[in-house]
This record gives structure tokens, sequence and C-alpha cells, in this order.
């Protein structure tokens, strides 16, 4: 009987604290970055307070914009040369596509940073190349 009662009092407690300490969504914010896709890499800021971003490939900046957040954990990112979706993973990741880079084939793109600090890698004479692979 003793037993029945302590297994049901731990049952108990397990549900409060399970209830007391939801699972948080995914925020998206930060820098994001995925790993080396042929000779390439594709970086991303997302800056909470203005909801806006920067995108760059190998450190050129690529494209820059807005965001809007649709529910939980799905976006809407309007560029200045590309729009599209992205849904948050648990571990606060997100898929992109871009073609002509991963021929359709889904990046991933980590976080790996929460702050949203203006960043910049400097200029470059070739940054035209890298956009194209926007279009």
């Amino acid at each position: 009987m003793k037993k029945s009662k302590l297994i049901i009092l731990l049952i108990v407690i397990i549900f409060i604290l399970w209830s007391v300490f939801p699972k948080t969504n995914p925020l998206l914010k930060g820098f994001y970055q995925s790993e080396m896709i042929g000779s390439h890499i594709v970086q991303m800021l997302v800056r909470e307070e203005d909801n806006s971003f920067v995108e760059w490939i190998n450190n050129r900046e690529v494209d820059r914009g807005t965001y809007e957040k649709l529910d939980d954990k799905s976006y809407r990112i309007k560029g200045n040369r590309q729009n599209f979706e992205i849904t948050l993973n648990d571990d606060n990741s997100f898929e992109i596509v871009i073609s002509k880079l991963n021929d359709g084939t889904p990046i991933i793109m980590k976080n790996i940073r929460t702050d949203d600090f203006r960043q910049s890698f400097g200029e470059f004479k070739d940054v035209d190349e890298y956009k194209s692979l926007l279009d």
C-alpha cells in the first residue's frame, strides 16, 4: 500500500514539474551559419530589435530585409533579392534553399550565437557574383 502511494506521489510531482516548466519555443534571433557547401558558407544575422536580417555567402553581403512572425515557429523573410518562409526546429535551426548553390537541397542554418549585434565582414569587389547565386 505504501509503495503505491509513493508511486502516485512521484507521478503527481513529475506532472506538476512538467507543467510548471513548459518547453520553450525557439526564437528567431542571433547569428546563423551553415556547414560548408562545396567552397561556400551561408550566414545570416537576425535582429529582433527591428525585425531585420542580413544574409552573407562567403562573407559577402547578398541580401537584407525584414521578417515577420507567422506563428510560434514560422516566419516570412522579405529580402531585397528573395522572399521565403522558414520554420524553426526545436534546436533553433532552420532550412533554406539556394538552388544555384545546392541544387534545391535544403541548407541547415544553425544558431551559433544568440546576440544580434550588427556585423560586417568588410568590402569585397566580387559581391555581385555572390548575389547572383540568389537569382
